[in-house]
């Protein structure tokens, strides 16, 4: 298959990286390059090493170019930080395609940019709360280290009425792509709206004294904090209940992902993971974990809790405080309702926008 990754780091390496090692053609692009990318377009190749192996594929082609990136592509994986999603949507969807299958991951709702950015184009988009392959680029450019991968990485689609054909499609490429009913569930379903912003906001005084020596799922997930963890996922399930989604908890999510045992305890299995699979850091305050999933993930479920009438009070406090932490207006730069362009649409619109893909039900790009 003929797959385009937009995106040079962690994850974009990854998957490309292991599609390659299966046998597709796999394209890489950035817009915006980085070391790793230039080593990559200067030789295309990466090492990859997982379970202790390591192995070197080709890549076909390493490029900044939008034309050569997206001719010929039949999957397009969209493997940024969320926050680059409204930029990504103007700049690459003039060349995007009919009949492509896009890929968000994590999503976030972001296609609903590429939705409108691309219009009346007939592309499938799919989103996915997390990645398959939890990756770190390695010592070198063009190295990259797989730490483990999923057994079941759930996907929504848009439009929702065409995840049979897209999931089929998916599962060419990996047999563990399964379904959840459309791309706002997978959005809610992200478990770094959850655990990212509550192991880093609350500890950000140890992230900051440990310089660098920290480990976030060992050291942050302490009883307190779990029963703080357990009060956010409470406003995140109801969310998802007034908007009729399948209510599943961030321990069942994460079990669900991470074991093929669905008999598991999901807290016995979360504190394995911390223990023994947890990765190293955040390493300062800075970190996506906050920078990134505090105005994507935690106002994206403030901005629907207060279109549903759902009281979210935890979730607008970890907001609040995370803001005065780092000097910043998380609310102004925010994934919202309004941002997506579905502030003003009835719930009986929104279910039809999301099962149908109709653009013309969303609202223009906001401008300010």
């Amino acid at each position: 298959m003929n797959i385009t990754i937009v995106g040079a780091g962690n994850s974009g390496s990854a998957h490309a990286a292991m599609f390659s090692k299966d046998g597709h053609a796999v394209t890489l692009y950035e817009f915006m390059p980085n070391d790793n990318f230039r080593r990559l377009r200067a030789k295309p190749e990466l090492t990859v090493t997982y379970n202790g192996e390591r192995h070197t594929v080709p890549l076909h082609r390493v490029t900044d170019d939008e034309t050569a990136a997206f001719a010929d592509a039949e999957v397009v994986f969209i493997l940024t930080r969320t926050i680059a999603h409204p930029i990504l949507a103007e700049r690459v969807g003039p060349y995007l395609r009919n009949g492509q299958l896009v890929v968000l991951a994590p999503g976030y709702g972001g296609s609903l940019y590429f939705l409108r950015a691309t219009k009346s184009k007939d592309i499938l988009y799919c989103e996915g709360e997390s990645i398959p392959f939890d990756s770190r680029l390695g010592a070198e450019p063009g190295q990259v280290d797989i730490c483990f991968i999923n057994v079941r990485n759930p996907m929504g689609f848009l439009p929702a009425a065409r995840k049979a054909e897209g999931i089929a499609k998916l599962r060419e490429l990996l047999p563990s792509y399964c379904l959840r009913r459309n791309i706002l569930e997978s959005a809610l379903s992200n478990p770094n709206l959850v655990v990212h912003t509550v192991g880093a906001i609350m500890a950000v005084a140890r992230i900051e004294h440990s310089k660098g020596e920290y480990w976030m799922y060992r050291e942050s997930f302490t009883p307190s904090i779990m029963n703080l963890l357990y009060a956010l996922d409470a406003e995140r399930l109801a969310v998802l209940e007034a908007m009729d989604l399948p209510k599943q908890s961030f321990l069942e999510g994460f079990c669900y992902r991470t074991y093929e045992d669905q008999s598991v305890d999901p807290d016995v299995a979360f504190r394995h993971y911390a223990e023994v699979g947890g990765p190293k850091g955040p390493s300062d305050a800075e970190t996506r974990y906050i920078t990134e999933d505090v105005p994507m993930g935690l106002c994206l479920l403030s901005s629907l809790g207060e279109k549903l009438s759902v009281p979210t009070p935890v979730c607008d406090s970890l907001i609040q405080i995370a803001g005065a932490i780092g000097k910043r207006d998380y609310r102004a730069e925010a994934r919202t309702t309004r941002a997506l362009g579905i502030a003003d649409l009835s719930a009986e619109s929104l279910q039809t926008l999301l099962a149908t893909g109709d653009v013309k039900r969303v609202s223009p790009i906001p401008t300010a």
